[in-house]
Parts: C-alpha cells; sequence; structure tokens
C-alpha cells in the first residue's frame, strides 16, 4: 500500500510531462487521432495488446489474462473553448481546450496502468479510453459499450479532477451510480368517452412528447440538477379490452407505458409530479399509477466499497469525503448500468485560485495527479 503511494509519487515528473503534452494538443469529440496515438504508444510500450475500438479513435488496451478482468476507463476528448491560460503547455489548437481536464484522466490511467504491469496480477487488466461524442451526438461510452468494450469485464474504475475540491482530497460516490428505475401507466378519459379513436391517438401522441420534454425542462428551471430520462415503451388508443374485462362501461379510453429513471428521491418525487401534471393538462381525470420503485445500485456497492477503503488507507479518512453524484460521471454511469463501477473525484484546486470547469481559463493543481494513480492502481489491485 505505501509502495503504491510511492511508486506514484515517484512518477510524478512523467505524469506532468503527459498531462501538459495533452493539454497543449487537445482534439475535440471523435476525432482525437494524435490522443488516441499517444496512449496506444504507450501502453504497447508497457506490454499491452492495443486494438482500436469505438470510432477510429476508442481503445481498448488488455494486460495478462484469467476469468477476473479489472477495467479502467478514461475519457480523452478536448472542448469546443478557447484558452485564455497563458502558460507553457497553453492549447496549441486554435478553438480547443483540455477545459475539464480529461488530459489529467488519461496521465493517470497510464501511470495506474504503470504501476499494475509491473507486478503479477490474477488475471487481465483492461484499459478503456473513451472517445467523446459522435457527429450524431451519442455518447462516446454508448459508443463504447456497442463496441463490445466492456465484454468480460467484472469491474470498472475511473476518475474525474474536481478543481473545486482542495488538491489532497477525493470525493467518492457512495450513493446510487446507477438509475432508480420506476415503471408508470397513464390512462386518460378512463371512465368517459372519447370522441373518436383520431382525437385519442392525436392526445397520446401530444402526451408522449410531453412527457420526453419534461426531464431537460426541469433541469433547465433548476428543479431537477440530477440526470433523469423517461421512456415510452407502449402506448394504446382507443377500445381497451381489459378496461371492459374491469367492468367499467365506457372503455374507449387512451393508455401511454413507460419508465422514469432517476438517482434521487427529490428527483424522482418532482418527476413524478410532472408526469401527473402533463397527464391532467390534457385531461383532469387522468390516472397515473407509479410502480413499486427498483433501486439499481447494488451491484456497483461492493466496487465502491473498495475504492473508498483504498482511498482512505492511502491517503487518510479525513481526506476522502463521500459525496454525491454530479452530472460529469453521465459517461460513466452508462458504463455502470452494464457492469458494476466506482468513481473517484480527484481533489485539483489551485490554491487561492479556483477555477471552473469547462471555462476558457480552466486548470488544476498537478500535485493531485500521484493521488488519482496512486487510489486507481490500490484499487484495482485489490479488485483482483
Amino acid at each position: 500500500m505505501t509502495s503504491t503511494i510511492e511508486q506514484a509519487k515517484s512518477m510524478q515528473a512523467d505524469l506532468v510531462a503527459m498531462r501538459r503534452h495533452l493539454h497543449a494538443h487537445p482534439e475535440l469529440n471523435f476525432a482525437e487521432f494524435n490522443t488516441s496515438k499517444f496512449a496506444a504508444e504507450k501502453l504497447t510500450a508497457l506490454g499491452f495488446s492495443v486494438q482500436q475500438m469505438g470510432g477510429q479513435t476508442g481503445l481498448v488496451a488488455d494486460f495478462g489474462s484469467g476469468s477476473k478482468t479489472i477495467a479502467i476507463r478514461c475519457d480523452m476528448d478536448g472542448l469546443p473553448i478557447s484558452e485564455l491560460n497563458r502558460t507553457a503547455f497553453t492549447s496549441q489548437n486554435p478553438g480547443a481546450m483540455h477545459a475539464c481536464g480529461h488530459d489529467a484522466h488519461l496521465a493517470c490511467t497510464i501511470a495506474a496502468a504503470t504501476i499494475l504491469c509491473q507486478q503479477p496480477l490474477p488475471g487481465k487488466l483492461r484499459i478503456i479510453i473513451q472517445p467523446g461524442d459522435d457527429a450524431d451526438g451519442k455518447p462516446g461510452a454508448s459508443t463504447m459499450i456497442e463496441a463490445g468494450a466492456l465484454e468480460g469485464v467484472t469491474a470498472l474504475l475511473s476518475l474525474h479532477v474536481d478543481a473545486t475540491l482542495p488538491t489532497g482530497k477525493v470525493g467518492i460516490v457512495t450513493g446510487a451510480t446507477l438509475p432508480s428505475v420506476q415503471k408508470f401507466e397513464v390512462t386518460i378519459n378512463r371512465n368517459g368517452e372519447l370522441a373518436s379513436d383520431t382525437d385519442s391517438a392525436l392526445t397520446v401522441a401530444k402526451i408522449v412528447c410531453e412527457l420526453y420534454k419534461a426531464p431537460s425542462l426541469l433541469k433547465s428551471s433548476g428543479s431537477a440538477p440530477d440526470q433523469v430520462s423517461i421512456s415510452v415503451q407502449s402506448m394504446h388508443s382507443g377500445y381497451n379490452q381489459s378496461v371492459e374485462q374491469e367492468g367499467i362501461e365506457n372503455h374507449n379510453c387512451a393508455q401511454i407505458c413507460g419508465t422514469l429513471k432517476t438517482y434521487s428521491g427529490d428527483a424522482q418525487k418532482q418527476m413524478q409530479e410532472q408526469i401527473e401534471k402533463i397527464a391532467k393538462s390534457f385531461d383532469g381525470d387522468a390516472v397515473v399509477d407509479f410502480a413499486k420503485c427498483i433501486e439499481q445500485n447494488v451491484s456497483s456497492a461492493a466496487v465502491t466499497s473498495v475504492l473508498n477503503e483504498a482511498a482512505i488507507d492511502l491517503i487518510g479518512s479525513a481526506n476522502v469525503l463521500s459525496i454525491k453524484r454530479k452530472s460529469w460521471n453521465y459517461q460513466f454511469t452508462l458504463l455502470t448500468e452494464k457492469v458494476p463501477g466506482a468513481m473517484i473525484y480527484l481533489g485539483a484546486e489551485i490554491s487561492s485560485s479556483r477555477r471552473i470547469h469547462q471555462t476558457p481559463t480552466f486548470d488544476i493543481d498537478e500535485n493531485c495527479l500521484p493521488i488519482g494513480t496512486a487510489i486507481l492502481a490500490e484499487a484495482a489491485r485489490r479488485l483482483f
């Protein structure tokens, strides 16, 4: 354990060099060609078997063999922002900048891989390097999932720098990293009579449109900051045999069956209220039934526990915080819907000069890099 943190600290110069090289040469969504080449060369030199997977830039690199596969994932894309910092490693690519820390993520991931491949592993270590969103807006995480990057993965680790958290501290999301799932059913004109099948179908279509808009409207208003989503699985308009069987005379009604995904009780309550509000705006007597909520965070609990304990043992319990999920790990959440995983929020605040993510002056305290490296490596070792 001591050797892990000492190893990481001894790599500080290399970590800074990697991070600054990447920072000076940011590349945008789905076009991270030189970044991908840089990572592939580093991992190949360490003895990893590297293959392109996910667009033209995504990478999957494997080291070792065995039935258990522990993966470390990082992102690598920059943002379309012109950097205003004036440093020796300021972005050399006009209109592009590492304004959210993905350069640090890749440096820490490669360094953790360097530590891990120097010791015997009772299984396979996988490094997943994820591209940004494609031209149609598909998340990079979805691209990697479809390409098969998670096949055979037992557990998944990742980190994200947090320039609002003091350097030397880390945050672990100990709450839900997967959404709670709740089925719902909207019934319109259950005890009345819709004018016609055409009116019924039109009403259903309008309600569905409003349901799909609801999460973004709440988020833009600041009412529901957590990631929420609504999907509709089935719609019915007109004659309903099941309603007739319940003994209701006027069974010409409309029904919509959907799924609500939320990450907190507050967001769930707000969305339930919004769904009911939408339904009743079309029919004052509309009925919305919510099924029992299914909590999904259990599968990642064991991985989170290992990550949390590794962090505490390496840097002390006073420096390991339990924090709420942030929007930054939305892409990681897509991955943990498939395999158990956990994420570190790595404190990277520049003392007396806090920088804001996704702005032209974003920067980090590079003293955080060995900490992130060590925790990733130690947690992966323990997961084996």
